[in-house]
């Protein structure tokens, strides 16, 4: 894999492969992204049984979904890929109202995840400069709300009353964040 952040063009070959229904291409997408999934799975079960059907369903979503992929976003991949399977994971816990464990990865890790080792930084450097600058500035309410929403993938409700919010202030905590991480918010 390429250190330089492009993204490789055998991931550009794989999705064209794929699209047009080639298995041994969605073979070497699962060797290639399969064990980074799996461990976002398990880390959220906990059960390795359970980690290796949901992640056979997570590709299965793959597989079923691809064919609306755009060339253009293929950076995005294997980003879509793990969000796949940690809904996958999340929707698994909350079907048999199980909690979430409380350590899953936080917004602080985005600049430096483990998860995310084998991924391509942005081709544009400044602009991977301008998004940590911009994590860098959330409040800590409005970065334990993203890290609520999206890593927990918390309701709204829930995360209003575990911060002791209201609705409205908690949407406004949001559109401030947002507007904060937003590409052409400057600096304050």
């Amino acid at each position: 894999m390429p250190s330089s952040g492009a993204v490789p063009r055998n991931d550009v070959d794989l999705l064209s492969r794929i699209k047009r229904r080639d298995t041994a291409a969605m073979g070497e997408l699962f060797d290639r992204y399969g064990k980074t999934a799996y461990g976002v799975i398990l880390r959220t079960v906990l059960n390795e049984d359970v980690a290796e059907d949901l992640l056979a369903e997570t590709f299965v979503t793959v597989w079923n979904q691809i064919a609306r992929w755009k060339d253009a976003r293929i950076e995005d991949l294997r980003l879509w890929i793990i969000l796949l399977a940690r809904t996958r994971a999340v929707d698994y816990l909350r079907t048999r109202n199980e909690p979430l464990p409380r350590a899953l990865p936080r917004l602080n890790l985005l600049t430096q995840p483990s998860i995310l080792l084998d991924f391509p930084r942005p081709r544009n450097h400044d602009e991977w400069l301008r998004l940590q600058h911009a994590f860098n500035r959330l409040s800590k309410v409005e970065t334990r709300i993203l890290e609520m929403a999206c890593f927990d993938g918390a309701p709204t409700n829930e995360i209003a009353v575990n911060l002791g919010l209201t609705v409205a202030a908690l949407k406004e905590a949001i559109d401030s964040a947002l507007a904060k991480l937003a590409p052409h918010s400057s600096e304050k």
